[in-house]
């Protein structure tokens, strides 16, 4: 049984017996993984130290004979990703990370990383929009501000929008139907991506809340 070491961010960690955990795990170069952390519910395990979500984590493991779970030998905890005034919001990443990169996903470990880094330079009511975004974008399950969804016209910034079933269409596809971004909406939302300096009104806020929301409640429908 082969081993193997890379870096890791632990989406979560479940009770298993009265003395091990199953991790789930994004690795930098392996993907979405599953570990058997064996003992390290026990007081003087040597895992108890390293296993803590919203760090960057090293890991070393050894792979299964069968079956797809394999086996930690070797945890060291790098640097925190947040603030600890951002911990809950991080949380909640963790959580829609395991949702957008199930098992057999390849992806994940970067974008989550990237989300991560979006929500620290933010305020947290439109960071953690803001992060959540940019990896449901990267996921595939969103486009961009610039183009309609359905005919990938492109749209002037000035133009307004409007988001219509979990999609951001034109005012010829949507029949004005639907949420109104306004063209000041399109303009924050899609710079608030990019630059850390720019403000979001509550109400775009509160728009691009929905807006996540639909994309997530429109795919767990479809699967």
């Amino acid at each position: 049984m082969a081993e193997q070491k890379d870096n890791a961010l632990l989406l979560r960690a479940i009770a298993y017996s009265d003395s091990s955990l199953i991790l789930h795990l994004l690795t930098s170069q392996h993907g979405r993984i599953s570990l058997m952390a064996r003992g390290a519910r026990r007081i003087k395990s040597p895992f108890r130290a390293g296993l803590m979500p919203l760090y960057q984590l090293n890991i070393r493991w050894r792979e299964p004979r069968t079956g797809s779970m394999g086996t930690l030998l070797e945890v060291q905890r790098l640097q925190s990703l947040l603030p600890d005034q951002l911990m809950l919001a991080g949380q909640e990443l963790l959580a829609k990370a395991s949702s957008l990169f199930p098992d057999g996903v390849g992806q994940g470990y970067d974008e989550l990383f990237q989300a991560f880094n979006l929500l620290a330079g933010r305020p947290e009511s439109s960071g953690t929009a803001a992060a959540i975004w940019s990896m449901i974008e990267a996921s595939g399950w969103v486009g961009d501000f610039e183009h309609c969804w359905h005919c990938s016209e492109n749209i002037d910034m000035a133009i307004p929008m409007f988001w219509l079933q979990a999609h951001l269409l034109c005012s010829t596809c949507s029949n004005q139907q639907g949420i109104t971004l306004s063209s000041g909406c399109r303009k924050s939302i899609a710079a608030h991506m990019f630059q850390t300096n720019t403000r979001l009104q509550q109400a775009h806020i509160h728009i691009w809340n929905t807006m996540i929301h639909d994309a997530f409640k429109t795919h767990q429908m479809k699967t």
